[in-house]
């Protein structure tokens, strides 16, 4: 995606979204936003069903109005957070480039595992190192759904397709990883439910699509800026496709939001908090109502920054229509309905197939600074 803002021909400002087109509100507009919510999701799990509306109604204001919120009280523990980035750390530094090329999320049919920095593909020939450009200043590994760590799925034996580093190279990762897995689908799960309460639809509405979901687990590291190159770490602006996204930050200020006033906005960690963002998907169901944000990384620090998004994708059968309440002649279905795999594949497959981008083959930590 390369233009994020354009005027109508009747002079208005509009924002791009997951899902058309918005009017660029006024800063001083009561629906403005200048800062992302923080919402309490404790009550998520009360017994009494409207001490749960009552989030949920918060919940999907914010999914309106930004698609972009905080959560606290979401029942992950602070050491599973603390041994997560553990593992991304572990990952990035404790193996070889070699190692994690082995993984090359280029050769898998899903798209999980190993994504290197990579230059950028309209690079001059015969730069020197100084001149490099990069396409994106990042690296992760992807792990995608697997039924033993869902403890809704029977299927408890099914490991799935994830390519994993060697036990003997990274002891005690899999199963970190694995039970990190385990609960942020238990909490992505209960958010769904919160969607259809603050809907007015049946709580458990929205069950059905993620009962086997297409979701992938990432962990990203940021190596700050390469020497020799002013370029910033960064992800380009861009909306997800999934059903909502689950974001962890450390401590480095990178992640930007575009707000409906057309404006970036900082979402600055909050310890302690998820961001979560509303998705493509959830967008396409509401036919619009809720927002797939434009969000942006620039890591401008030039220090190491590492991020844990968890993306919760509807099942790859599901049909993604919209719901006929939010389809009317004054809005009529802004797509033709698809199975959600269809749609998260072609995302994807622009994303991740780069033909003729070329690996930084060399030491990454050697060029990082800070």
């Amino acid at each position: 995606m390369t233009d994020i803002l354009r005027t109508t021909s009747d002079g208005h400002q509009e924002i791009r979204t997951g899902l058309g087109w918005r009017k660029v509100l006024s800063p001083t507009s009561n629906e403005a936003t200048t800062e992302l919510p923080v919402i309490d999701i404790e009550d998520t799990i009360h017994p009494d069903v409207e001490c749960r509306r009552a989030v949920a109604e918060k919940i999907c204001a914010a999914a309106e109005r930004t698609g972009f919120f905080y959560i606290t009280n979401h029942g992950v523990s602070n050491p599973l957070i603390e041994s997560i980035f553990d593992e991304a750390r572990r990952f990035c530094h404790e193996l070889t480039l070699e190692e994690k090329m082995e993984l090359d999320t280029e050769k898998h049919e899903h798209y999980y595992g190993y994504y290197p920095i990579k230059l950028n593909p309209n690079q001059p020939s015969g730069a020197s190192e100084r001149q490099l450009t990069l396409k994106e200043l990042n690296e992760s590994i992807n792990y995608g759904y697997e039924p033993s760590t869902d403890p809704d799925a029977a299927d408890v034996t099914n490991n799935g397709d994830n390519w994993w580093p060697s036990e003997e190279r990274l002891p005690g990762h899999r199963l970190m990883v694995k039970s990190f897995m385990s609960e942020v689908l238990k909490l992505s799960r209960r958010l769904l439910r919160m969607f259809a309460l603050g809907l007015g639809l049946d709580e458990h509405a929205f069950d059905y699509l993620a009962t086997r979901p297409y979701s992938i687990l990432k962990l990203a590291h940021y190596p700050g800026t390469i020497e020799g190159s002013e370029e910033p770490s960064a992800i380009r602006p861009h909306t997800d496709y999934e059903i909502l996204t689950l974001l962890l930050q450390d401590n480095i200020p990178s992640l930007e939001v575009l707000s409906n006033t057309g404006q970036w906005i900082q979402a600055k960690p909050i310890p302690g908090t998820f961001v979560v963002n509303i998705g493509d998907t959830m967008a396409m169901l509401t036919n619009g109502l809720f927002m797939s944000t434009m969000h942006r990384v620039l890591n401008t620090s030039r220090r190491t920054r590492y991020s844990v998004p968890f993306f919760l994708g509807a099942n790859q059968d599901a049909v993604i229509k919209a719901l006929d309440k939010y389809v009317t002649p004054d809005n009529p279905a802004k797509f033709q309905p698809m199975t959600s795999g269809e749609y998260i594949r072609r995302g994807l497959q622009a994303v991740y197939s780069k033909p003729n981008t070329e690996v930084i083959y060399e030491t990454i930590e050697i060029k990082a600074l800070g």
